[in-house]
């Protein structure tokens, strides 16, 4: 079912419309834009007539105003853009009166329409095939209302109006129609799905979804038709890379129903949790998909929910907040990915190691955050540095861990009592974690010592790491592999200050000055950013003099300077004084 074309062949004509390109005028939207006459491409020279052409054809049947043109045909309209456009028009028509015989443009009501039949366009016709696809729907045809729907979808061939040069008419107009396609798109698969056309589903949905990354409900598609197709590890592929991509654009986590489809795919009872359709009419020959353990099989699923087995009680999500922002950690967060493959049975564990105010820290709990789905018995965060500032011993955090996972575990009680010893502790911690699939944060980790005992021992949980310090121990002995965690590059320190305080609030050079000043360092810079917000009458400047004059003595990282900066003087009138109390220089 080729709703989208193959690589291979993308552009190429679509089916409905090589019949009706062939005698007179057939107009191409769904792909590269082109002008047919009796089979014959239109030479169409130059960006802005090409962009005049696309708007009116785009909007085929309604008068486009002469100021929404000029808007789409020129970026950035200069003063004699009215006229330029009147000489634009002009010459189109005289080529389009060349060819068909008439100018096709006409000018009304202060501006410009062209009018089509639905056979002339590829986009009137997909319009027609779809709205005939939901008529066919509403009285129970569904063979016709999936054919309807392959022949609509037959027409896109690639992104649309991919080779015109026009920002505005893509950013308005463009984007509204493939809101428009992707829906079709969507009842189309599911309509095939629900034929059990799996594997051609499967062959032929990956280039829409490449062009579309984030669009969830294709990408749900996509993975329903290679799990049931038998290509389960690739159905979790595609969640992995859609779930950093959300990160990396959007700064969310998959919605609800692809998290749970992750799920039925990752426990091998998708089919059960929405429906197996047709699919149990039509399996695969030879399926990679695992069948669903029944209860007394001895060895249990590693990914299944605590909650679904008597007596593991409440299921502990303890990680922090995390970062609003966190920027230029895309290639950092890629690499947790490849070493943690949290898709895996057999997840591993990780070193996030980074100098004070790198954002170690800050990086480890969003990455958490954004592999949550995966490990659905757990997530605990522990920080391993005491009030105090030295780091808590190992049995005391041992103790906390039997604690986050027995809550609410009905049980008929240890005889001797919890234990206390270190060892026993470490024991009953790996007891608790057997058969579940929990992510364990370790935060502000000063040794491996106290590290080692809260590794857990099973396949199915691991643990992430965040330290100061190259904790090579770990690395050589215990197996974990390290993320390193330095400076941001200036472009992206400018970009979080301007990110966290607005477009305007200070010129660009005032930026790169102060992302200079703190050492492009996360922490430093949001410490800036602190100071700027509690001081919202004052100057990016005067915060580089103060921290330029700031006495060495009181520090020499960027980040030590930065907080005795903030330490200093009053932090000004107004709401926001007050806001910010720095006390010691933080810790990363």
């Amino acid at each position: 079912m080729p709703l989208y074309d193959p690589p291979e062949v993308r552009g190429a004509a679509p089916v409905d419309a090589a019949v009706t390109a062939s005698q007179g005028l057939h107009v191409g939207l769904l792909g590269r834009f082109g002008v047919q006459v009796d089979g014959v491409p239109l030479s169409l020279r130059g960006d802005r007539r090409r962009a005049l052409l696309a708007t009116l054809t785009l909007n085929a049947g309604r008068t486009v105003s002469t100021d929404e043109l000029i808007e789409r045909v020129w970026d950035t309209p200069g003063q004699a853009a009215r006229g330029a456009l009147q000489v634009h028009v002009a010459r189109a028509r005289a080529l389009l009166e060349r060819y068909l015989g008439e100018p096709l443009i006409q000018g009304a009501d202060g501006g410009y329409r062209i009018d089509l039949d639905a056979h002339r366009s590829d986009l009137l016709l997909f319009r027609s095939l779809a709205e005939r696809a939901e008529r066919a729907a509403a009285r129970g045809e569904t063979d016709d209302h999936a054919d309807l729907l392959y022949r609509a979808l037959s027409l896109w061939r690639g992104p649309v109006l991919a080779d015109v040069t026009a920002p505005v008419l893509h950013a308005r107009d463009v984007a509204r129609l493939n809101e428009e396609l992707l829906r079709v798109a969507e009842r189309g698969f599911d309509a095939a799905l629900a034929r059990g056309e799996h594997q051609r589903v499967a062959a032929r949905i990956g280039p829409l979804v490449a062009d579309h990354p984030e669009h969830e409900p294709l990408i749900r598609a996509q993975m329903i038709a290679l799990y049931r197709s038998g290509r389960q590890s690739e159905a979790l592929r595609v969640y992995a890379r859609t779930r950093t991509v959300l990160a990396e654009r959007l700064g969310a986590d998959p919605g609800r129903e692809l998290q749970e489809t992750f799920h039925g795919v990752l426990r091998g009872d998708l089919d059960s949790r929405i429906g197996a359709g047709p699919a149990k009419a039509t399996p695969p020959t030879s399926t990679l998909v695992p069948r669903p353990r029944t209860h007394n099989e001895t060895r249990p699923c590693a990914a299944r929910r605590a909650t679904t087995r008597p007596g593991r009680g409440l299921v502990p999500a303890e990680l922090p907040s995390a970062p609003r922002a966190l920027v230029g950690r895309a290639e950092a967060l890629a690499e947790l990915d490849r070493l943690v493959d949290p898709c895996s049975p057999v997840p591993g564990s990780v070193l996030v190691r980074g100098p004070a105010g790198a954002g170690s820290s800050a990086l480890a709990v969003r990455w958490a955050h954004s592999v949550a789905a995966h490990f659905p018995d757990g997530q605990l965060y522990v920080n391993l540095r005491g009030p105090d500032g030295g780091p808590r011993q190992p049995g005391e955090v041992l103790r906390r861990l039997v604690r986050s996972l027995s809550a609410g575990v009905v049980d008929a009680g240890d005889p001797d009592g919890p234990p206390t010893e270190p060892d026993e502790v470490a024991a009953r911690v790996r007891s608790l974690l057997a058969g579940r699939r929990v992510l364990i944060v370790l935060d502000n980790a000063a040794t491996a010592h106290q590290v080692r005992p809260l590794l857990p021992g099973g396949q199915g949980s691991c643990a992430v790491v965040a330290s100061r310090t190259w904790l090579t121990d770990l690395l050589v002995r215990d197996g974990l592999r390290a993320v390193p965690v330095g400076a941001l590059s200036e472009e992206h320190a400018v970009t979080l200050l301007r990110t966290l305080l607005g477009p305007d609030r200070c010129p660009p050079e005032a930026l790169r000055r102060v992302a200079e000043l703190a050492g492009c360092l996360p922490l430093s810079l949001r410490m800036a950013v602190a100071w700027l917000d509690a001081h919202p009458e004052r100057p990016a400047s005067e915060l580089v003099g103060l921290v330029e004059r700031e006495d060495p003595a009181h520090g020499v990282s960027p980040t030590a300077r930065m907080a005795a900066v903030l330490r200093a003087g009053p932090l000004g009138a107004g709401t926001v004084a007050g806001k910010y109390r720095p006390g010691p220089e933080p810790r990363a």
